[in-house]
């Protein structure tokens, strides 16, 4: 809707109310526009209900675009974005002038960061509405992340100039202005926003607050007061009470709430990862509420640690509150402080008994009297600095957080100045923390060191404006332009990188660094920090003091010159530093996990049990040998923790030596699947690298032994060709295929020695071969006869669409293994290509065209029956660990001991249940010893009518997560579809196991997770045969819901046993509209006994859809039938 009056309106009648609306609806149910001034009303407090009236709308007017962008809506708020840009692509296509929604379209590419595709949608909705001051907001904000400033504040001020009363359009441009350093004409304009929003919105103050930390002109006192007064602004007017705990035993299991932004890649997710990973699963239960929509890896590692995860920013701060409330949160702890996604106002709220702030906006006081703690240590926090914050202080021992490297963290290459002649100084920090009074300072740094230069990289730098700025103050001192390099942003892996251009960084002031400080060290960068005057000045003071560094911490502007330029005296000296910095901060408190763990978990239960005695908050401070005592105490507290649950005797594997993997081409060490492996510590591998790829060799060998060869290829000892192609994933010792891909084509051919495998001096023998299908893998095996003589398991990767010469296929692989006594095993890592119509989509249609796979070979019958002991043991480890190939590890375990193998299998099944698997670790649950090795099965296929099939399809590339009762060719089909999340549960072993087998050797875009159900002995079609497991039936509809990565599904596919008893789960436990597709309903009347809880709203063929709405109760009159539905069995005959 325009937000400016219709011309000639002039009376207005007033909007219904959400009482109004909803008896509306039930007058005229079937009118669309009554159910989506429903949701409208419904939107901001309650998403999961508009969704399911503006659903209705849709149903109503299945073509209506302003429908259609409504549903997108909700979607879009609930984290729904897939299925909210299929439905915006669907408004637009029948009618593409529609202007909400091509700003729709904007919005979600803008909160999936795809900033450079948001603009042309936002230009497309501003041509055809171009008065609509939302739309040219949404414009400003991009415009500001495209790093675009002039232009962003040339938008916000015409907004200014249209609507002065409107206090986001002031805070949007005081943001724009404090990206780019006007930190005094920044805080004018929050100020005119902080007076315009008042009590309505707490962002305006919150990034005020935030700002003054910048600038070198605030006092410590000043901006302590502007922390405190947050509370008589914003707090709450009625204080609840905080939940009564009635379980107050000092010993038991805690749960932790983590409210963030952060539970991604960004400094909270990087300084908090791994102490999650390492905190005690029977101490403490962790509960992650989650402001962002964002996943990447980090997010995964997060989420493989908590009890429960749940994404909550589509709720208000009330709903949040009473959430936490709701599951019962003993500590809760803050990482988002007063930065973006902040919950502050549910926080205000007292959710929990104790309240903590951590890392995410740590940067002062919170200024909050609910927070009871804030964790710091002595360094961020100094004795006598307890008065400037609203919380008692933790002091920990070490540093307050925990740095955890990217494992692409590149290697460091030697010192520049020693080939450049000149230092060259760095500051990678966010350019807001760049201020004049730091200039004039690095300014006087370089005009006593002649020819040095200066290295600043950042985003805000992308705009022109700040960078002349830059070189203009440093000229008016006296330093040139030329000697001053001004750089925008890059990604994260290169930002390091350019690390490998810097011999000194250069902290920043009132405002230091903080990972961007970690980050340098793990270069090899030495850092010099001034620490200011408040937490977020002392954050390189406290890393760099705690990785053993103290004397690059200083106490004046004279002393911060006096230290750097001490380093760039003794370049041999500076050069030594550089190569051994890595590794003391690794070995530092610093990046010491299990050491912070251990004094995060005794702070918790330090103030849990002070807590429990009734005592009032008090300051703790932790002693290097992690004794804790409060102030004012003379004893250190007497820690109880939960005894440690009495473990059974488990399965491990136990075997002699490492595995020596040979990794030619350097396919392994380059995978994703590589680090993992390497924290194993269970594998020494050697790499050899023809086209020197891999460029974080050095800190890839930090996490297990690597043995890394660049520009080196095995073969038959003579000399070779690398021929160096324009894309260099192209660059091979094999001749490219110049009509393959335009990359193909040759920039250079560069001769290159090759070495016999048997004639590496040292290497008797092999465990792992993996060879690339770049190489020569042919001349690998000829000249490697004796070293593979012993070899357990080769994996070669082999083409079946040619992209060189002379690319051996998997007949000449197995024909050379064969001679080796090798046979063909399977085909794992299956890559598909697809011969698409111009224009069709890849959704469209399922790719089919085999490209290429990794072909793994194991000992023929005779050189198995050879194996030791040993050798047997680490080919099962590989195979489980590496493949997920249960069936032989369960063969080989069961020919050394039949009690090894069973322990084993109760292994496979307890780690299965426990945990949502990855792709590569989807477990066999079902393996049974009389298996044998059958043949792999072929790929599943659909098998229902082609008008289901083709609606199913349909419904599934609309939703986000799928949960199928039955597994096979509709499985594989989601599967297919990129980004879901899909659980298939399946009560037959065999065929679960099998599937499990497929998916693991397949390269599918949403690995689906298969979840086996025991319910007894089972006959065909999977039915049981009997009523002796009775009392399992149960767990086949429910137990997949109780599990901890269990998310609500869009869609179900009830489609294999007891599915009256599914019908009626969905129908109880579902918490958001979802649509049920219930197959063979049409022509099986006993089916039809679920409609006397829900109608179908549609058939197609024998198919029936239900589209199930959240319960506001459960109908009383009914609970003996729900309860006897779950006995509702059809047996194998």
């Amino acid at each position: 809707m325009s937000r400016f009056p219709r011309p000639g309106s002039h009376k207005h009648a007033a909007p219904p109310t959400l009482a109004q609306a909803r008896r509306l609806s039930q007058q005229r149910p079937h009118d669309p526009r009554v159910w989506k001034d429903l949701g409208d009303l419904q939107l901001h407090s309650h998403p999961e209900q508009a969704l399911a009236s503006f659903e209705q709308a849709l149903r109503l007017s299945p073509d209506e675009p302003q429908a259609l962008e409504r549903v997108a809506k909700a979607a879009q708020k609930l984290g729904h974005a897939d299925r909210a840009l299929e439905l915006v692509h669907r408004a637009l296509r029948i009618n593409p002038d529609f202007a909400i929604g091509h700003h729709r379209l904007a919005t979600l590419y803008f909160e999936q960061g795809q900033f450079a595709n948001a603009l042309p949608s936002i230009e497309r909705a501003l041509a055809l509405m171009p008065h609509d001051c939302r739309m040219l907001s949404r414009k400003g904000l991009i415009l500001n992340r495209l790093e675009r400033h002039g232009e962003a504040i040339a938008v916000f001020d015409k907004l200014i100039e249209r609507e002065p009363g409107d206090y986001s359009h002031w805070n949007n441009a005081a943001n724009l202005y404090k990206d780019i350093g006007q930190l005094a004409k920044a805080d004018k304009y929050y100020q005119k926003a902080v007076s315009l929003a008042r009590r309505k919105d707490v962002l305006p103050y919150s990034n005020r607050l935030t700002s003054l930390h910048y600038d070198p002109d605030r006092s410590r006192d000043y901006i302590f007061e502007v922390c405190k007064e947050w509370q008589s602004r914003f707090g709450p007017k009625s204080v609840p009470a905080r939940p009564d705990v009635q379980d107050r035993a000092l010993n038991r299991c805690l749960r932790i709430g983590l409210v963030s932004d952060g539970l991604r890649q960004h400094p909270v997710g990087n300084m908090i990862v791994g102490v999650l990973e390492k905190l005690p699963r029977h101490q403490f239960e962790l509960f992650a509420y989650s402001t962002s929509q964002a996943s990447d890896h980090l997010t995964l590692r997060i989420q493989a640690t908590v009890h429960q995860w749940l994404a909550i920013k589509h709720m208000d701060e009330h709903t949040l509150a009473q959430r936490i409330r709701d599951d019962r949160i003993d500590i809760l702890i803050d990482l988002c402080g007063h930065n973006a996604g902040n919950r502050m106002g549910a926080m205000a709220l007292q959710p929990a008994p104790l309240l903590v702030k951590w890392v995410g906006g740590l940067i002062n006081t919170t200024g909050l009297d609910a927070i009871d703690y804030l964790l710091s240590d002595s360094i961020e926090s100094p004795e006598g600095e307890d008065a400037f914050y609203t919380e008692k202080l933790i002091r920990l021992p070490d540093d307050y957080i925990c740095y955890d490297p990217p494992p692409y963290t590149p290697d460091i290459k030697p010192l520049p100045a020693l080939e450049s002649g000149f230092i060259t100084y760095g500051c990678f920090n966010n350019p807001t923390k760049v201020n004049d009074v730091l200039l004039l300072q690095w300014a006087e740094l370089m005009r006593a060191t002649p020819d040095s230069r200066l290295l600043l990289k950042g985003g805000a730098f992308g705009n022109s404006e700040l960078r002349e700025h830059v070189q203009a103050v440093m000229a008016a001192q006296g330093v040139a332009p030329e000697r001053v390099l001004v750089e925008g942003p890059v990604g994260h892996k290169s930002l390091l990188e350019t690390y490998n251009r810097v011999d000194i960084a250069l902290d920043t002031w009132p405002y230091s660094g903080g990972l961007t400080t970690c980050e340098a060290l793990l270069m090899g960068v030495p850092v010099v920090t001034l620490p200011g005057p408040t937490f977020a000045g002392r954050h390189s003071a406290t890393h760099l003091v705690n990785a053993g560094l103290p004397e690059l911490v200083v106490d004046s502007w004279d002393e911060y010159r006096q230290r750097v330029i001490g380093l760039t005296r003794d370049l041999n000296s500076l050069s030594r530093i550089r190569g051994h910095l890595r590794d003391v901060l690794m070995r530092s408190p610093v990046c010491d996990s299990q050491r912070f763990a251990s004094h995060f978990s005794t702070a918790m239960r330090a103030i849990w049990q002070r807590y429990c005695e009734g005592k009032p908050t008090a300051a703790l401070t932790l002693s290097k040998d992690g004794g804790a005592r409060f102030q004012g105490e003379a004893e250190a507290v007497d820690i109880q923790h939960p005894v440690e649950p009495v473990r059974e005797e488990g399965f491990s594997f136990k075997f002699q030596g490492k595995i020596v993997t040979l990794d030619h081409g350097a396919t392994l060490v380059a995978s994703a699947q590589f680090v993992a492996l390497q924290k194993l510590g269970a594998f020494s591998t050697i790499a050899f690298d023809p086209a020197s790829r891999i460029d974080n060799a050095k800190q890839l060998a930090l996490l297990g032994e690597l043995h890394y060869y660049p520009h080196a290829a095995l073969g038959n000892g003579r000399a070779t060709t690398l021929y160096a192609c324009l894309d260099p994933m192209m660059t091979a010792t094999l001749e490219p295929l110049a009509a393959q891909r335009p990359g193909a084509r040759v920039l250079a051919q560069l001769a290159l020695p090759t070495l016999k495998l048997d004639a590496i001096n040292g290497l008797s023998s092999v465990d792992w071969l993996v060879l690339d299908n770049l190489n020569d893998s042919l001349a690998v095996i000829d000249h490697g006869q004796r070293t593979l003589s012993d070899t357990l398991l080769v994996q070669a990767r082999v083409n079946f669409a040619p992209t060189h010469r002379q690319q051996p296929d998997v007949g000449l692989i197995s024909q050379s293994l064969a001679r080796l006594g090798f046979s063909f095993y399977r085909l794992n890592k299956l890559q598909h290509d697809s011969h698409r119509l111009q224009g069709e989509s890849p959704d469209q249609i399922q790719v089919s065209h085999l490209v290429c796979a990794d072909a793994l070979f194991l000992p023929d019958s005779a050189r198995l029956a050879a194996l030791s002991d040993n050798q047997r043991l680490k080919l099962a480890f590989i195979l489980h660990t590496v493949y997920g190939a249960h069936d032989v590890a369960t063969q080989l375990l069961s020919a050394l001991d039949s009690g090894l193998a069973e322990r084993y299998l109760k292994h496979c099944q307890n780690t299965s249940s426990a945990s949502m698997p990855t792709s590569n670790q989807v477990e066999a649950l079902a393996a049974r010893q009389d298996d044998g090795l059958r043949a792999p099965m072929q790929e599943p296929q659909v098998t229902f009518p082609e008008e289901v099939a083709a609606y199913l399809k349909t419904i599934y590339a609309e939703a986000s997560v799928i949960l199928e009762y039955g597994s096979g060719g509709s499985t594989i089909m989601a599967a297919r579809m990129p980004d879901k999340s899909v659980i298939s549960v399946e009560n037959d072993a065999r065929w679960a196991k099998d599937m499990q087998a497929w998916i693991a050797s397949a390269s599918l875009p949403s690995p689906p997770v298969i979840y086996p159900i025991d319910v007894g002995e089972t006959g065909p079609w999977a039915r049981p045969k009997n009523a002796r497991a009775w009392k399992k039936f149960h767990t086949y509809p429910l137990k997949v819901w109780d599990e901890p990565f269990f998310e609500q599904p869009d869609v179900i596919l009830i489609d294999g046993r007891f599915r009256i008893a599914c019908f009626v789960t969905a129908y109880l436990r579902a918490t958001k509209p979802m649509i049920v597709l219930f197959d063979d309903y049409l022509d099986r009347p006993l089916y039809h006994v679920v409609e006397r809880l829900f109608a179908p709203t549609r058939f197609v063929g024998r198919m029936a859809r239900f589209d199930l709405r959240p319960l506001a109760e459960i109908p009383r009159s009914e609970l003996t039938w729900l309860v006897a539905s779950y006995n509702e069995v059809a047996y194998a005959q």
